[in-house]
């Protein structure tokens, strides 16, 4: 007596359907029973509809290219909510060969889905005509529901933390700050070839308060947005013989309707020497920059699905040519010349009743850069210091031992401040 194969494939389906989703055990059963024909997630398609409904807005999801890949992204926005179901199933119709810019749109949207792991975030089996694909979590249950606490309660105390009344360039600002105090850049796991820890996710910057590039942005773009702010990440390269170079990762910001670039890593100065003297310049050299700045040291990678080989893709990638919300134009006194120091003054007497470590100035792009520090060095530096000592009592006096830092290439000064 012959076997009656549809009754069996009919009754397999049936069973199947009665659950959320099919298990791997369960798909290779029907993978023996269809010969290799393409298994169905039964059970799953509407809540990935309804899932979909609720994305449409966001630049990753909406960077996607077809359908087929606007389904992977819900099913893992879906299965991360809870981090427990994984598993899935693709057609061969090429999205299989997409698992990973899919991801990489994914995170971009998401820098608060810190538990997806950031070593591959999958594994797959590939079949004649279909790929199961099964997430990989680096937390899950209770390990999850406590990481998840305190990566909560990480970004209440900044929230908390940020002074009231301010306007979005001081809050970007504030964060910028906060990160660097917070956070430490981890050598250690930049010079290794695999993830071991949260070093690339905002749990590793907000809670381990340790981060390679990665960490800082996806760290910087979710306070940015828990603040109001629009902000993305930017993938590309970089080339700096101080700062490193490769694959890297940054920020991009809309403050006042412009778009400026932010590369809070590279902002995340961390000299070897003790008595390094870190001035403020440093800290903000990459803070609010334009297109042309950026490009001087870092190339920005290609839209996904625009055909171009790369290793990493971005979602989006804005044009930033606007200058008035960059640090130097919002933060530092400007001076046309040596003489031209009334406001200055003013703000270094402040600078030295705050107990300030340094004091930064900006020598305008019309003046001879070269000549104006040699003047403030030569005799003007003196002058300051007695008239901002006029200014504060004697808890806040400066000696003249303060030293001149120089940033010719970005028109800026620092005074390194000496107390009596």
């Amino acid at each position: 007596m012959m076997t009656d194969w549809k009754r069996i494939t009919a009754a397999l389906a049936a069973a199947l359907l009665s659950l959320s989703l099919c298990s791997c055990d369960l798909y290779d059963s029907l993978d023996m029973m269809l010969n290799d024909e393409t298994p169905v997630d039964f059970g799953l398609e509407e809540e990935v509809r309804e899932r979909q409904k609720e994305l449409g807005s966001l630049r990753g999801y909406s960077a996607l290219q077809n359908d087929s890949e606007r389904r992977v992204y819900a099913i893992v926005d879906l299965f991360a909510a809870d981090a427990e179901r994984t598993h899935f199933v693709l057609s061969n119709d090429g999205t299989p060969d997409r698992l990973s810019e899919i991801l990489e749109m994914y995170r971009s949207d998401h820098p608060e889905v810190f538990w997806i792991s950031d070593q591959s975030g999958y594994e797959y089996s590939t079949h004649s005509t279909y790929t199961e694909v099964d997430l990989i979590y680096s937390f899950t249950g209770e390990e999850l529901e406590e990481a998840r606490k305190l990566f909560d309660e990480a970004v209440d105390a900044f929230l908390e933390s940020v002074p009231e009344d301010s306007d979005d360039y001081e809050k970007e600002l504030y964060l910028n700050d906060y990160l660097l105090d917070l956070c430490e850049y981890d050598d250690a796991a930049a010079d290794r070839e695999e993830v071991v820890a949260n070093e690339q996710n905002a749990y590793g910057a907000l809670v381990d308060n340790m981060a390679v590039c990665e960490g800082y942005t996806r760290a910087f773009q979710l306070l940015c947005t828990k603040m109001g702010i629009d902000c993305v990440p930017v993938n590309g390269t970089c080339d700096s013989e101080d700062l490193g170079n490769g694959n890297h990762i940054w920020n991009a910001v809309n403050i006042e309707d412009d778009w400026y670039y932010v590369d809070v890593t590279w902002n995340d100065v961390q000299p070897d020497e003790e008595d390094y003297m870190l001035t403020e310049i440093e800290r903000h050299l990459y803070f609010n920059i334009t297109t042309d700045a950026l490009e001087d040291d870092h190339k920005i990678s290609p839209l996904y699905g625009s055909g171009e080989e790369s290793d990493y893709y971005n979602a989006f990638v804005p044009e930033c040519t606007a200058e008035s919300c960059s640090y130097f134009n919002r933060s530092v006194v400007h001076i046309s010349s040596a003489d031209d120091s009334d406001e200055l003054c003013d703000a270094l007497a402040r600078a030295a009743e705050y107990g300030s470590d340094t004091f930064e100035f900006f020598i305008e792009p019309d003046a001879d850069y070269s000549e104006v520090v040699d003047e403030i060095v030569n005799s003007k530096a003196y002058e300051w210091i007695t008239y901002a000592n006029k200014q504060n009592d004697s808890d806040h006096q400066l000696s003249d031992d303060c030293r001149i830092y120089t940033y010719e290439e970005v028109g800026a000064a620092a005074l390194s401040l000496e107390y009596e």
